[in-house]
């Protein structure tokens, strides 16, 4: 993430995991589009401010891209659902994902199942109504100023389908995720649905009807920094949000719905999307997360800090000094003037600094 700065001559169809580093190391394995539209959006909340050097010291200089936030979103949008096996039908008529089973509500498999092959249909918007099995006569908007806007960046092929599925699997669900472009392959086996990967094919049909609709307030042009990114990251920083929130309140979701319903098993959830990416910004900047080195994306239970508290990001910027022996119990700040407060007396406070999280009198971490 360090080199980024040198990639400013690559062009957006010969961005590759390898080239673009957008992707980084394992054990999080990313495509160069989902990783730099990720990229994008970390650094339109999170970015760098070398302004406040001077003024509060380089701690607060980074964003989140240094700490590479964008694996936290990545990480946590492949974590949205886990499908079970057994819940999964042939069935295709939407009416039927009511039915009941022995574990609960059938979902059709092809809600799960997606390709966009963006190779010989003209444009990536080809693509998409070839997908949804419509025409630009179909749709309600401005149809050849979308298809002048979107691009996928570098993918020709983007396919998500179960992997060796049939009426005698049971448990967790698996998906295959293959994403191609001129260059590379990826191919990803996971557990959990791989909704990281198929919101940034959202994310650039959104920003191409934001810029459609003359909604962007900057020029938009390639962006140097997310060359494996599609149309989104070529928005500028502020209006990489405006973007995001025209799917809060500005009436793209049912404008753009057509196109939007293969693509996402359910469309209403991308509000609470979008909620959630500027909410886990916060958790991911201001926890432990850069510290975790390469157990990041591990599941929790299996993530070890590798950086000393005083070195992680978030702690130097804050001056929070890590966990340490004796916080929880430490209450003799609950009021001002600790104990010697006449108001601590109505707070039943204990006598000593002993807290309710004691067990035989030895002191538990924060």
């Amino acid at each position: 993430m360090k080199g980024i700065g040198g990639l400013a001559a690559l062009s957006m169809s010969n961005a590759t995991i390898a080239t673009a580093q957008a992707a980084m190391d394992s054990p999080l394995q990313s495509d160069p589009h989902t990783a730099d539209t990720y990229r994008s959006i970390v650094d339109a909340i999170v970015p760098r401010t070398p302004q406040l050097e001077d003024e509060l010291g380089p701690e607060h200089v980074p964003g989140g891209i240094d700490v590479e936030l964008e694996k936290f979103l990545i990480w946590d949008f492949n974590h949205f659902q886990e499908i079970r096996a057994e819940m999964v039908t042939e069935k295709d008529d939407l009416l039927e994902d009511t039915l009941s089973s022995d574990s609960g509500p059938e979902m059709p498999r092809s809600l799960f199942e997606v390709t966009v092959d963006t190779t010989g249909l003209g444009s990536d918007l080809d693509a998409l109504l070839d997908l949804a099995d419509i025409s630009l006569l179909d749709l309600d908007l401005d149809g050849e100023a979308l298809e002048a806007h979107l691009t996928f960046g570098p993918i020709e092929r983007f396919e998500i389908g179960f992997a060796d599925l049939d009426d005698t699997t049971e448990g967790v669900a698996e998906f295959d995720l293959v994403v191609e472009t001129a260059n590379e392959t990826v191919h990803r086996v996971l557990q959990n649905y791989p909704y990281a990967a198929l919101f940034t094919l959202v994310f650039d049909l959104v920003a191409a009807e934001f810029v459609a609709l003359g909604k962007n307030e900057d020029p938009v042009s390639p962006n140097e920094q997310f060359p494996g990114g599609g149309t989104f990251t070529r928005l500028s920083r502020e209006d990489r949000l405006r973007c995001l929130w025209t799917i809060i309140d500005g009436g793209v979701i049912d404008t753009l719905d057509d196109l939007l319903s293969p693509l996402v098993p359910d469309a209403g959830i991308l509000k609470y999307v979008v909620m959630a990416v500027n909410g886990l910004h916060g958790f991911g900047y201001y926890t432990e997360w850069s510290g975790y080195g390469d157990t990041k994306t591990n599941t929790p239970n299996e993530r070890e800090m590798q950086t000393e508290p005083g070195s992680v990001q978030s702690h130097q910027q804050s001056g929070y000094p890590g966990p340490a022996p004796g916080h929880a119990a430490d209450w003799r700040h609950a009021v001002p003037g600790g104990f010697s407060d006449p108001k601590a007396k109505n707070l039943n406070l204990p006598d000593d600094l002993t807290g309710d999280d004691v067990i035989d009198g030895i002191g538990g971490d924060t």
